[in-house]
Parts: structure tokens; C-alpha cells; sequence
């Protein structure tokens, strides 16, 4: 039987394994403790992804029903949407209140802030985020959001104009958000969202 490894290599061999575990001993404790933290960082974070990765996406479908008619907010030649028929547009200290039911409530605000200073209530998650809107949920599972609509008026292209309209009571106020206050069933959040979508300033005549 052939012997492994062969004497001429044996001492060599046993020296490196001698110094190696030398090298192993003098480690500073610090050493050591680093690397054995760093490896659970590691492994908790490869846990963390492949929980999220098993988590459903939320999909949301954003379409005006049938049967919506135009609404002027403020009388004839003013901005306007479509909004459910029987709705009624009402001034707010901010700027308008659409509402027609409980399940159909908005507020269009102009001169409001970008999306992206937006803050959020504890407890409350985005679910959803899109250049021109943010979804939020809040802890009791119910639906707010704001669309941020840019408009330009054709009679002046560059004053650039800038429209949030946001599910009533969760609307922004400055750089802040509402959203923990009230909120809608997401059937009626993805109606009002194809909604807001729609608000448009009146053409040039």
C-alpha cells in the first residue's frame, strides 16, 4: 500500500500544518469574532430574499367605469375629470373636494409638492409606486393615494402646473400625507386613481 503523503513530503507537509495553525492561534479574538458575525449577516440576509421573494406582488388596474361624465371644478371653462355622474365638486381652504357617495371621495389640491416628498404615517406602506402616483395601505388593510398630475396650458407652455389629486383625508397638506386618516376598499382606490388621471385644464378656445 502506497503511503500518503510519500516521507519525502511528510515534514514539509506537517510544518505547514504546523504553521497554519500557528498563524489560527495568534489571531486577535476581534479577528475572529468579525468573521463569525459577518457570515450570519450573510446568511440573514439570504433568508430575508428568499422570504421576499415568495411574497405576491400587489396588482392594481386603473380604469374610468362607464357612464363617468366631465365635471368642471370650478364652473365653465375651468379645470376638469371625469368623475361619477351625480358627483359634485366643492372648495376646500387647499382647493376642491369631488364626492358622490361613500365610496367616491377626492381632493385636488394645485401647487402641491412632488411625490417624492411625500411622508408617510408609522404603520402606513406604499404599495404601490408610479411616476405620477403612490399607492398606500394602511395597518387596517384599507386603501389611500395621491396622483400628482403636470399639466402645461396651451396658451402658456412654459408655466408648467402641477395638480395632486388624492383620496379625501389622505391628500397632502405641505409635504405630508394623511394617508393613516381614512380609506377606501382598493375597488373603489383604482376607480378614483383612473379618475384623477383624467383631471385636465381646459383648453384654449
Amino acid at each position: 500500500m502506497a503511503l500518503w503523503p510519500p516521507p519525502a513530503l511528510a515534514t514539509p507537509m506537517m510544518l505547514l500544518g504546523r504553521v497554519l495553525d500557528r498563524c489560527r492561534a495568534d489571531l486577535p479574538w476581534w479577528v475572529l469574532g468579525c468573521g463569525v458575525l459577518l457570515g450570519a449577516c450573510r446568511r440573514q440576509e439570504e433568508v430575508q430574499v428568499d422570504k421576499a421573494s415568495v411574497l405576491p406582488a400587489e396588482s392594481f388596474s386603473f380604469a374610468v367605469p362607464g357612464g363617468f361624465e366631465v365635471l368642471q371644478l370650478r364652473g365653465e371653462g375651468s379645470e376638469r375629470m371625469r368623475a361619477p355622474s351625480g358627483a359634485r365638486a366643492e372648495r376646500t381652504p387647499l382647493g376642491f373636494r369631488v364626492e358622490r357617495g361613500p365610496d367616491f371621495a377626492v381632493e385636488v389640491v394645485p401647487g402641491a409638492p412632488a411625490l417624492s416628498e411625500l411622508g408617510v404615517p408609522p404603520g402606513v406602506s406604499r404599495v404601490l409606486s408610479e411616476p405620477d402616483l403612490v399607492v398606500f395601505r394602511s395597518p387596517e388593510g384599507a386603501y389611500s393615494f395621491v396622483v400628482v398630475r403636470e399639466l402645461v396650458p396651451e396658451w402658456d407652455e412654459t408655466r408648467r402646473q402641477r395638480f395632486a389629486c388624492g383620496s379625501a383625508g389622505g391628500l397632502v397638506s405641505g409635504a405630508a400625507t394623511g394617508a393613516d386618516s381614512r380609506g377606501f376598499s382598493k375597488a373603489a382606490a383604482q376607480i378614483m386613481v383612473a379618475s384623477c388621471r383624467t383631471l385636465e385644464l381646459p383648453p384654449l378656445e
